[in-house]
């Protein structure tokens, strides 16, 4: 039957358009969450590495303290 086969295939055609669609938004989506995950590493690497120094800089403080009471 012509018909049926031209309504099957109009859905068809309808059914992979949407999925196009979701697959279009959904790596969309994961590129924004990777960059917002690459973002948020540098932050933290940021803040590790701002903690790093101002140890270091006690440390060398807590050095040079325990120097002057000798």
């Amino acid at each position: 039957d012509p018909h049926r086969w031209l309504a099957e295939t109009k859905w068809l055609c309808e059914e992979v358009k949407e999925r196009e669609s979701k697959e279009k938004k959904l790596r969309c989506y994961l590129l924004q969450s990777r960059e917002q995950l690459k973002r948020f590493t540098q932050m933290k690497e940021a803040e590790h590495q701002s903690l790093f120094k101002q140890i270091k800089k006690q440390e060398k403080l807590l050095e040079e303290v325990h120097r002057e009471k000798r």
